[in-house]
């Protein structure tokens, strides 16, 4: 059975988060190291839904060009797009707590210039038709090199979704692209 690259990206980023949180667990204010207690998941957790993070195809990319130089090449800022996605749940009786982080990038153009770059995220969870969870963000990426892309990582680690209705949850992530002027 092949694994597909999100899979080894997702163990990746779950390896890297379990080492430091062993790493950390192992500290103590005296400077001496003690062991860490390993979390106790029971089988409610493991069998709870944790809704599923959807990129919106129409929000992925973002071509930022110059004014009035829409579609031309030479006058492109920045193109940005948001590939990655990841998840977290935490329960209580009556929601859900989910943390999600988005990952993506800027790629300067020949008009791109170092400085802040200020991307309008949006994270939504929907219930059908319904939007029962709303965050837009203009989420700050400092550009410091034109030569290359500028990775960003974008973190909402507090959305509630109600128990009631959870499996028809889903959470999506887009680039609320401005329209041109």
């Amino acid at each position: 059975m092949p694994i597909c690259r999100s899979s080894i990206r997702h163990l990746a980023v779950l390896a890297s988060l379990g080492s430091l949180l062993a790493t950390a667990g192992c500290q103590s204010s005296d400077g001496a190291a003690v062991a860490a207690q390993p979390a106790q998941v029971n089988v409610e957790e493991l069998r709870a839904y944790c809704p599923q993070v959807i990129l919106e195809t129409t929000g992925t990319v973002w071509s930022q060009y110059e004014r009035g130089g829409e579609g031309d090449a030479a006058r492109l800022v920045q193109r940005t797009t948001i590939s990655d996605t990841t998840r977290a749940c935490s329960y209580s009786a009556d929601a859900i707590t989910v943390n999600v982080a988005v990952a993506g990038r800027v790629v300067p153009g020949p008009a791109g210039r170092p400085g802040q770059v200020s991307l309008p995220l949006v994270v939504e969870a929907r219930r059908g038709g319904e939007v029962v969870y709303s965050n837009p963000v203009n989420y700050g990426v400092q550009v410091t090199d034109t030569a290359g892309a500028t990775q960003f990582v974008f973190n909402d680690p507090a959305i509630l979704i109600p128990q009631a209705g959870a499996q028809q949850t889903r959470i999506f992530v887009r680039l609320a692209v401005p329209e041109a002027r």
